[in-house]
């Protein structure tokens, strides 16, 4: 009977495996991103993550069936060039991302994204050197499609600083960060549109130490998860940015969606199929008791609560070779080799004491024999 149960579970998971295949992630629809990332600045500072940034998002989107229009350290031309094919790619498109990673900023209320051979020294520049935030929501393809634009462009930007000095004080203004933008509008149609910023309105972001960003890092992480919709994962995105940054950044999105979005695949992931175990012999452990009933989940933690409980190299190997991907295969692992790294000794006194305490121990009932013996002579001995 478990051989059958077995097979049908086996070819369960083996469709819903299949289900997960590029050519189910096709029934979302023509979906089409354009993704820029923008690191070596000509006017200033080169900026660590954009590019990488770019990749990293490029490829997460090429994965769940995006048609990828893909740019790094784009000029003036090189993001207008992008921007048109974007826009024609994308015209008859279900679904149409538009990802940017590098510098940004505002000036009067309105969000401007910074080519890097761009020099901010008048205000006409704004219009003749900069690609405005207006540019990128005209690109998204018209009703019923669904837009969405992310932004990981709200870093302290010294060539805002530099525009800045050349403004009309009476009648320009720039503020760190980018403003926030209002999706509620009538020309928003039935799809919708979803604008997401890597920190809230008017604050800045940071870079990371490492190849990517906090906020990219996270949404590479989060954003195309099997059966998470698109606004819960970006309420991920704030929590963990946010946590790891210790609330300096808090990533923002606004929306006007007529539906639920799904990045990745609609279904969510399967776990992965459990071995089935050998009958358990009467000397079975209440681990290999446990993965027999077929109950997922609640086998493997069965199996690991026995294995903590035991602390030993058999238990927690018992434990891989039953869940070698399990939730908590790498800590097994870990135990593993602290319980390896231990001295010989440390075991050899283990044993010593123990074989030393069950001597004392039979020794003891021992003489409780003997002395209940004796009572029992005496008692004999009085009766004559």
């Amino acid at each position: 009977m478990r051989f059958w149960a077995a097979i049908v579970g086996f070819f369960l998971l083996t469709a819903a495996d299949l289900l997960l295949q590029p050519g189910a992630l096709a029934a979302q629809g023509n979906r089409v991103a354009l993704v820029i990332g923008n690191s070596k600045y000509v006017y200033a500072p080169a900026l660590p993550n954009p590019a990488s940034d770019a990749r990293l998002m490029a490829d997460v989107l090429r994965k769940v069936g995006f048609n990828v229009i893909e740019g790094v350290d784009l000029d003036y031309a090189g993001m207008r060039d992008r921007l048109n094919k974007f826009t024609e790619a994308s015209y008859d498109a279900d679904t149409a991302l538009i990802y940017y990673a590098g510098h940004g900023m505002q000036v009067n209320g309105k969000n401007y994204l910074i080519p890097v051979d761009a020099e901010l020294t008048a205000p006409a520049h704004l219009k003749t050197r900069t690609v405005q935030m207006d540019e990128l929501l005209a690109a998204l393809p018209p009703d019923p499609a669904v837009g969405i634009v992310i932004l990981d462009a709200c870093r302290d930007n010294p060539l805002a600083r530099t525009l800045a000095a050349s403004l009309p004080k009476s009648r320009s203004t720039t503020a760190p960060g980018l403003a926030p933008i209002d999706v509620s509008g009538s020309d928003v149609g039935t799809g919708g549109v979803l604008i997401a910023f890597a920190t809230d309105p008017g604050a800045v972001s940071y870079d990371g130490g490492g190849a990517n960003s906090p906020y990219t890092a996270s949404l590479a992480k989060h954003l195309a998860e099997p059966g998470v919709e698109l606004q819960s994962a970006l309420t991920r995105v704030r929590g963990e940015v946010t946590a790891e940054t210790n609330g300096k950044q808090r990533p923002w999105h606004n929306a006007s969606l007529g539906r639920e979005v799904f990045i990745g695949p609609q279904t969510p992931q399967p776990p992965a199929p459990v071995q089935p175990a050998p009958q358990p012999s009467a000397t079975a452990t209440p681990a290999e008791s446990a993965s027999s009933d077929g109950r997922g989940w609640e086998i493997e933690q069965r199996v690991w609560d026995e294995a903590s409980k035991r602390n030993t190299l058999a238990h927690y190997e018992a434990y891989l070779q039953q869940f070698p991907n399990g939730a908590f295969a790498d800590l097994a692992r870990l135990n593993i080799d602290q319980l390896k790294k231990q001295p010989t000794t440390v075991v050899a006194n283990t044993q010593s004491e123990t074989s030393v305490g069950n001597r004392r121990g039979i020794s003891g009932r021992r003489a409780q024999a003997g002395s209940r013996r004796r009572d029992r002579t005496d008692g004999k001995r009085d009766r004559a």
